[in-house]
């Protein structure tokens, strides 16, 4: 009995194993096209434009879901599509380690932790913060797109998706 119970452990293990391989597969990684895109590792230095700057309402003050329709975007060669969260720099890193997050790009899995992210000072209420973003950039984007952001923290699971075009050049 015992054998035939490691047995079935160990086939649920492999089938878990396959499953979450599959699905790391599927996942957009640094370098990886998506609708004539290209997805890349970058912070908004490194970009021409941010999704969040004028276009896109960045600012979820409540868990739940909701969808937003934003402008559209002159033509630009590089996107910053980073998202994230702003603290006092002595509690950023908490409150980033208590966020879990996802992200999909029209509709398709980003391996975030693969991009990774960065930090960059703000004024917040007149306050100094730290605004740690993940480090993502869309190329050649043209036509319409949506990205959509998940997070699971203390506050609550927050899944909003923004729909925005850019216009062609």
């Amino acid at each position: 009995m015992r054998a035939v119970v490691a047995a079935c452990i160990a086939a649920l293990a492999l089938m878990a194993g396959a499953i979450a391989a599959r699905e790391a597969i599927g996942a957009i990684d640094p370098g990886t096209r998506v609708n004539g895109m290209l997805v890349v590792q970058g912070d908004k230095r490194d970009s021409d434009g941010w999704l969040f700057d004028t276009i896109c309402d960045p600012i979820v003050r409540s868990p739940g879901r909701r969808t937003r329709a934003c402008g559209q975007l002159p033509p630009l060669r590089r996107i910053f599509v980073g998202y994230g969260i702003f603290a006092p720099e002595k509690q950023i890193d908490g409150f980033w380690r208590s966020v879990s997050w996802k992200l999909w790009i029209d509709g398709e899995q980003v391996s975030l932790g693969r991009f990774g992210h960065a930090d960059r000072r703000i004024q917040v209420g007149g306050r100094d913060v730290v605004l740690r973003e993940w480090s993502i950039i869309l190329m050649g984007a043209k036509g319409r797109h949506s990205i959509r952001y998940q997070t699971r923290g203390p506050q609550g699971v927050g899944d909003t998706t923004w729909r925005f075009s850019v216009a062609k050049s």
